[in-house]
C-alpha cells in the first residue's frame, strides 16, 4: 500500500478591501465620535446651568375672606333716540335691572325745556333744539344731567329701524284715543288715522309713534308713545317664544325688550309743569324741581349700580368690609350712591377688626369735591379722620373700609 504522500498547495493573497472601507469609512467613526464627545460636554453644562423656579400658585379668595376685590359690574343701561325725518320725535331711556328679570322705560317729550341748575326759564333749550344744534352726543349730555348717571349705550333710532325692530311682534294691539291728521298738498287736513281700536302693523306702528297734530302739545304725543311701549311688551310677554317676538339681534333695543317684555316692567312719565309762553302756541313742559328730583331717583331705583357719566364726575367708590359682617358694608351700598358715588369695587379690607369708619381719598382734586364731602357727611365719617391714600387703579378715587361704627347707624 502507497503511503499517502502530503501535497503542501501554494498561499493564495487576500482580496483587497472595497474602496468604502479603506477610505470612507474610517473618516465617519472619528467624526461619530467627536460628535458624542460634543454632545457628552454640552449636555453636561446644561444640566449644570439649570435653574429651578420657584412656582407660585394663584391663591383664590373667597368672597368672605380679608383681601378679597370685585369689579362691580354695572346696571345695562340704553338712551334710545327716536327721530323721524331728521327730526327728534321723543327720547327712551331703558334699564335691565333684574327686577324679577325686568326693568324699566322712562319717557321725555323731545319738546322738553331744559334749563341750568339754578337758571332761568329764558336760558332753557328744548331737546328737539339740542338735538337740531348738537346730535346724539349733545343730547347724551343733556341726559346725563337730568338722569344724574352714565348710559351703557346711546343710540339713534329712526322711524324706518323702529318699524323693522317692532316687525316680530306685529300686530300690535292698540286704542287711539285721538284723531291723526296731517295737511294735503292744498293745505287742507285730512284724517291719517281715525280714533278707534288698532291692530297695528309695525309700520303703522312706526308711524304713530313719531306723529303728531299740527299744534298739539308734545304730552299727547308722550302719552301715545307710553300706550305703544306698554303694547309692545305685552306682545312679546305674551308669546310662547319671546325671543322670536323680540326685535332682532341687530337692533340696540333687542337685549332690552327681551328681557323687559318676558318680566316685570314699567313704562313711566316724569312729572312735567306746564309752561304758556305764548297763548297762540302749543304750551311748553319742563321738569321743574319735582321732576327733576323724580327723574334722579327713578333712575337710582332702577339702575342700582350707575356707570360713570362721561359730561361730568361722580367719584368712584372702592367700599370695603372691615367688620366681618358684609352685611353692614352692603346695607351703605345706597346711601353711597344716592349721595353722588359710583360704586366701581367691593369686597373686604385686608384684615377685619376695624372699629371706625376710614375714608380716604386716592386724588388730591377730590379733597374739596362737593361729591365726595358729602359721601363723607352721609356715612358719618369723622372729617379729622380722613386722609389722602396710595395711588390706585384707574377705576378708584375714594376708599370706604366700613367699620363696626356703621353697625350702630
Amino acid at each position: 500500500m502507497r503511503p499517502l504522500k502530503l501535497v503542501r498547495g501554494r498561499r493564495q493573497p487576500a482580496p483587497r478591501a472595497h474602496f468604502f472601507w479603506r477610505f470612507v469609512f474610517p473618516p465617519i467613526v472619528v467624526a461619530a465620535g467627536l460628535v458624542v464627545l460634543l454632545l457628552a460636554r454640552e449636555g453636561g453644562r446644561a444640566v449644570l446651568d439649570t435653574r429651578f423656579e420657584t412656582v407660585h400658585e394663584e391663591i383664590v379668595l373667597q368672597p368672605d375672606e380679608p383681601g378679597y376685590l370685585e369689579l362691580v359690574g354695572v346696571t345695562p343701561t340704553l338712551l334710545s333716540l327716536h327721530t323721524d325725518n331728521g327730526e327728534l320725535a321723543g327720547v327712551a331711556f331703558m334699564a335691565s335691572t333684574g327686577i324679577d328679570a325686568g326693568g324699566g322705560i322712562v319717557l321725555l317729550p323731545a319738546d322738553l325745556l331744559v334749563t341750568p341748575e339754578a337758571g332761568a326759564v329764558e336760558q332753557g333749550e328744548l331737546i328737539s333744539e339740542v338735538y337740531t344744534r348738537g346730535g346724539v352726543d349733545a343730547v347724551e349730555q343733556v341726559a346725563e344731567q337730568l338722569f344724574g348717571i352714565g348710559f351703557d349705550d346711546v343710540e339713534e333710532i329712526t322711524t324706518e329701524s323702529l318699524a323693522d325692530s317692532i316687525g316680530p311682534a306685529e300686530p300690535l294691539p292698540y286704542l287711539l284715543v285721538d284723531d291723526l291728521s296731517e295737511a294735503d298738498s292744498g293745505g287742507a287736513q285730512r284724517v291719517v288715522y281715525e280714533a278707534g281700536t288698532y291692530d297695528f302693523s309695525a309700520t303703522d306702528a312706526a308711524m304713530v309713534y313719531a306723529f303728531r297734530n299740527a299744534d298739539e302739545a308734545d304730552v299727547n304725543r308722550l302719552e301715545r308713545q307710553r300706550i305703544l311701549w306698554e303694547s309692545w311688551l305685552g306682545v312679546i310677554g305674551r308669546s310662547t317664544d319671546a325671543a322670536a317676538a323680540s326685535p332682532p339681534a341687530s337692533s340696540p333695543l333687542s337685549p332690552f325688550l327681551l328681557v323687559l317684555g318676558s318680566g316685570t316692567a314699567v313704562v313711566e312719565v316724569p312729572p312735567l309743569q306746564s309752561l304758556v309762553v305764548d297763548p297762540a302756541s302749543p304750551p311748553r313742559y319742563t321738569l321743574g324741581t319735582d321732576g327733576r328730583s323724580w327723574l334722579s331717583d327713578r333712575a337710582l331705583e332702577l339702575v342700582p349700580w350707575p356707570r360713570q357719566p362721561e359730561s361730568f364726575q361722580r367719584p368712584r367708590v372702592q367700599l370695603l368690609d372691615g367688620t366681618g359682617d358684609p352685611a353692614i358694608r352692603d346695607a351703605l351700598v345706597d346711601d353711597v350712591i344716592a349721595a353722588g358715588g359710583v360704586i366701581t369695587v367691593i369686597g373686604n379690607a385686608a384684615e377685619f377688626g376695624v372699629e371706625t369708619t376710614h375714608f380716604a381719598y386716592h386724588r388730591a382734586d377730590l379733597v374739596n369735591d362737593p361729591f365726595t364731602n358729602t359721601i363723607a357727611i352721609v356715612l358719618g365719617v369723622d372729617m379729622a379722620l380722613i386722609e389722602l391714600g396710595e395711588d390706585t387703579p384707574d377705576v378708584v378715587d375714594i376708599t370706604v373700609t366700613v367699620g363696626q361704627d356703621q353697625a350702630t347707624r
